[in-house]
């Protein structure tokens, strides 16, 4: 008799953050909006959240439409076990995963909209087994172009 297989599945979209850092980082984000599509990165003050901080990363937009990490929060570079600031978004990740990375990060860009992606750690080679949860918010510093993402990323044990 053989054991049940665990299949690890890619992360998916879901509607809405449910993890409470999550929820947290979005109701933030929302906040800062004051009825605009985005908020700018000057109206975002780390110090208003500071227990989120570990779970953020930051994606700078290039004009050529590229995207350089900017920040990352420790708890996320523990779970990579690397701090990949000033890396190409995807940097050491498997082609899949990195190719996804890139496209989230286009469709937030592109739609101007938030994203919030679920599963397991595929991502991650040692650890995908792991649960995670993300976010990923588009700040803006004209009112119409992305030119930040804001991420969050929880693991909840």
């Amino acid at each position: 008799m053989t054991e049940p297989t665990c299949l690890v599945t890619e992360a998916a979209y879901i509607h809405a953050p449910r993890d409470p850092r999550i929820k947290a980082l979005y109701a933030y984000w929302d906040g800062l909006r004051r009825g605009r599509a985005m908020p700018a990165r000057v109206d975002f003050d780390p110090t208003a959240i500071p227990a989120l901080l570990p779970n953020i990363i930051m994606y700078d937009v290039t004009a050529s439409g590229l995207y350089t990490i900017r920040l990352v929060g420790e708890e996320v570079v523990n779970f990579v076990g690397r701090n990949r600031a000033g890396c190409a978004a995807g940097t050491g990740m498997p082609p899949r995963a990195a190719e996804m990375t890139i496209e989230i990060l286009d469709a937030v860009t592109g739609e101007r909209m938030p994203k919030f992606r679920a599963g397991k750690a595929h991502w991650h080679p040692d650890k995908g087994y792991r649960d995670f949860e993300a976010c990923f918010l588009p700040l803006s510093a004209d009112g119409e172009s992305v030119n930040i993402v804001l991420g969050g990323i929880s693991f909840p044990r």
